[in-house]
């Protein structure tokens, strides 16, 4: 899978520690060592690279794409913690994305 890992506080919009465009992936300096970050944001390439490059349209227009792209994200993420993450993911997923679900709804899909 071809991608590129830049490290900057550049472009990233300020509730995320990273962002995925296409087959850069932007990380904040501080989460540098954050293997599950990392993991996360290389889901989003795959979905970018799987959609022939289509990703974003559907992530940006639809929450049910959104809420389907960040759940596999996210849960490929949750396998890189010693520790259980999906209350913090499903915080994530209710508040920052638009999705119009609640942190218990979140936490069921991520749970399945």
């Amino acid at each position: 899978m071809l991608h590129k890992v830049i490290y900057t506080n550049n472009i990233i919009p300020d509730k995320f520690a990273g962002q995925t465009i296409g087959p850069f992936i932007f990380i904040r300096p501080e989460y540098k060592n954050d293997t599950g970050l990392l993991e996360h944001e290389k889901v989003h390439v795959r979905q970018f690279w799987r959609t022939l490059g289509l990703f974003g349209i559907p992530y940006l227009l639809s929450k049910k794409y959104r809420l389907k792209y960040e759940l596999e994200a996210y849960k490929e993420q949750l396998k890189y913690y010693a520790q259980d993450k999906k209350p913090v993911f499903a915080q994530h997923l209710a508040t920052k994305y638009n999705l119009n679900i609640t942190v218990e709804e979140a936490l069921k899909l991520l749970s399945e």
